[in-house]
């Protein structure tokens, strides 16, 4: 199930409704504390239900052609199908989510709940490579056969501690990248150890980065 915790609750953003004007919400994007804002959900006229997101760069279009400043917020609406739910899965959130700011999160009721934003997911990400608890990430060329990552984990932790792993592989046709996260500092000895055990293995280490660079 999604972590509720992970969206910022409806209490706490800035929301439009459809009766809305592009007036109105033009001078909401003006305001300092929306300086960074891509995006704002549009609601019904109770503020329950979710209609969709008013974009900045498609007002700030259209004050710049003289449009009609009248016109309600729908008439730019965009991502109207685009939300999860609060019972959603992680893999539903990271896929719907894809290149949008945001995407909207409903409850059980389909009411409107808030929003999981595309910077709480790239944090998330990162807290799953533990960054901030590993040393290095070493990432592994596997031999694309039935026990690699036992067999490659067990040279490893003769001499650290594995803190992640994650598996990556951008074509079906290429062999499977590994990528381990050590407890390990950047330039000691046991990192070599691993690195000439794996070669010996012919493992081969596609590139090993020191973590200490994004603390």
């Amino acid at each position: 199930m999604f972590q509720q915790s992970l969206v910022i609750p409806k209490s706490q953003l800035t929301t439009v409704t459809e009766n809305t004007t592009l007036a109105e919400v033009y001078e909401l994007f003006n305001k300092s504390e929306h300086a960074h804002t891509r995006a704002i959900p549009i609601l019904d006229q109770t503020g329950d239900l979710f209609r969709g997101n008013i974009y900045k760069q498609h007002v700030f279009e259209h004050v710049a052609k003289n449009g009609d400043l009248d016109l309600p917020v729908t008439t730019m609406m965009r991502n109207s199908t685009k939300f999860i739910f609060t019972t959603s899965n992680f893999y539903e959130a990271f896929f719907a989510i894809r290149d949008l700011p945001f995407i909207a999160v409903l409850d059980e009721h389909h009411s409107f709940y808030g929003i999981f934003t595309h910077d709480t997911l790239m944090n998330l990400l990162a807290q799953s490579w533990s960054v901030h608890d590993g040393g290095v990430a070493m990432a592994v060329i596997s031999h694309n056969t039935r026990g690699d990552l036992t067999k490659i984990s067990k040279i490893i932790t003769k001499y650290a501690d594995i803190v992640s792993v994650q598996s990556l592989r951008n074509d079906a046709q290429q062999p499977l990248v590994i990528l381990f996260t050590l407890a390990l500092p950047y330039d000691s000895e046991q990192l070599e150890k691993i690195v000439k055990q794996l070669k010996r293995k012919t493992y081969d280490v596609h590139s090993i980065e020191n973590l200490d660079r994004f603390k």
